[in-house]
């Protein structure tokens, strides 16, 4: 029933966004401050101050009917108190497109590993829409769920909650996430949460949208791979440790 509900509201979309052309929203974030109790507290101080600093920062989502394009505002991000953009945002992760006609996604990610590099990904996500209102911003949203995919694999421990708004019906997101019966304004992963502070659907002209294309884009599995060849053994090893922990 629920898969029904789901490709009834996506057909409504496709009737109704026809109304709105283009748009662009901000967002800001909280991050989770909560770390492991056996983080030394150097590095618990360091960690505090860093997630500090990344609840300064603001996002923005330029979306047509088919493509959007999120990304972090890098006049806030550059080297914001001190710390490396990519430890602010965690993962190195700072663009994303989407766009649903060609199902083409992909991210932009920059870390001091693996470099500059643009992914070409397969989206991974699988909502469950609950019957769970509230309001946001003065819209009507729904609470839809989803398991976590980490690199195209499933997070088991992780659930990701997006609260969205059919009042808006747009199917795109913050982060790279969408396929809902409109747009999500607030978007609960396992790091933080991004919540809408601004919402502008009356432009001049359409917002810009970069596709993020490349010719030395890479697959996921290159891009892991390319990751772990930085790796030590002994590192490779750990994140296995953690790796297994996180699936028991």
């Amino acid at each position: 029933m629920k898969k029904y509900f789901l490709i009834l509201s996506m057909l409504t979309i496709q009737h109704c966004i026809g109304q709105i052309k283009y748009g662009s929203v901000q967002y800001g974030k909280l991050t989770y401050k909560e770390f492991s109790k056996d983080t030394d507290k150097e590095m618990a101080d360091w960690i505090a101050k860093s997630r500090n600093e990344a609840d300064k920062i603001e996002y923005t989502l330029n979306f047509n009917t088919s493509e959007a394009y999120f990304f972090a505002n890098s006049s806030l991000t550059e080297n914001a108190g001190g710390f490396s953009l990519s430890a602010i945002l965690g993962g190195g992760m700072l663009k994303y497109y989407q766009n649903n006609t060609s199902k083409e996604y992909r991210e932009y990610r920059d870390s001091k590993r693996t470099g500059k590099v643009i992914v070409n990904l397969e989206q991974k996500v699988d909502w469950t829409l609950i019957n769970e209102t509230k309001t946001i911003d003065g819209k009507l949203c729904y609470k839809a769920t989803s398991p976590y995919y980490q690199d195209g694999n499933k997070r088991e421990s992780v659930t990701i909650t997006a609260w969205y708004t059919p009042e808006i019906p747009i199917s795109f997101g913050p982060a790279g996430f969408g396929g809902l019966p409109g747009l999500i304004l607030e978007l609960q992963g396992h790091k933080g949460t991004l919540y809408v502070k601004k919402i502008n659907l009356i432009l001049d002209k359409a917002p810009e949208i970069d596709k993020l294309v490349s010719q030395k884009a890479v697959t996921q599995e290159i891009y892991l791979q390319m990751l772990m060849g930085t790796f030590s053994q002994e590192q490779l090893d750990g994140i296995k440790e953690v790796d297994d922990k996180q699936k028991k």
